[in-house]
């Protein structure tokens, strides 16, 4: 008989590092017009590696959301450069290092765009996903868009209509569940499992299933 566990995930400690996390400390640092350095991005955001701000930085100068205005000092008294935030898309920039804007390329992320934009609103069917979060780069097979309805019903999705023979169910995100616009990750779970003191023994490892 195969063991079934239930994992309750508890609140943590956020990691304040990478690009995302790194995003949102620019745009509060740089709203209503405020000038921001890379010091001040590092110390909020708590990037051990300096160049990492620095060279994000330099992707969204050349991509056109931020411009380099003047000279200031930073808490240590050393001059650097001062930035001001042109565009805030609450979205991450994907930005290239020659400053191309690069899509997203994730049959994820298409779908989640369809479901939480205008043409999910009224409901959304598997085959829907496939024409609508399709694009050239990246097509939407029908398995995909399946696969994906299955994985986040439960939690994400409220079903409008159950469908029949030859009429696929219909779903609608919850709207307490548009929580933003990157989707919702799949993961797969390696976990040791004690059986004797039934508990997990060890860090769970989890990796994401990428569609």
């Amino acid at each position: 008989m195969a063991l079934v566990l239930k994992l309750t995930v508890t609140k943590a400690e956020p990691v304040l590092r990478g690009q995302e996390h790194v995003w949102r400390v620019i745009r509060t640092l740089g709203a209503e017009d405020r000038r921001f350095s890379a010091s001040q991005v590092v110390s909020v955001s708590q990037e051990p590696h300096f160049g990492a701000v620095t060279t994000f930085l330099r992707r969204l100068m050349l991509a056109g959301f931020v411009e380099r205005v003047d000279m200031g000092r930073s808490a240590n008294g050393r001059l650097e450069h001062q930035y001001r935030l042109l565009r805030s898309p609450e979205q991450t920039p994907r930005v290239s290092r020659d400053g191309t804007i690069e899509r997203p390329k994730s049959a994820r992320q298409q779908m989640w765009n369809i479901m939480r934009g205008a043409a999910g609103r009224s409901g959304f069917t598997y085959l829907d996903l496939t024409v609508l979060a399709s694009t050239e780069d990246v097509p939407i097979a029908a398995n995909t868009a399946k696969s994906f309805i299955q994985e986040i019903k439960g939690s994400y999705l409220h079903q409008i209509d159950r469908g029949g023979p030859g009429r696929p169910a219909t779903w609608r995100l919850r709207p307490a569940r548009n929580t933003g616009p990157l989707p919702p990750m799949v993961l797969r779970a390696k976990i040791v499992f004690d059986q004797n003191m039934a508990r997990i023994a060890g860090d769970v490892i989890a990796t994401e299933e990428l569609a």
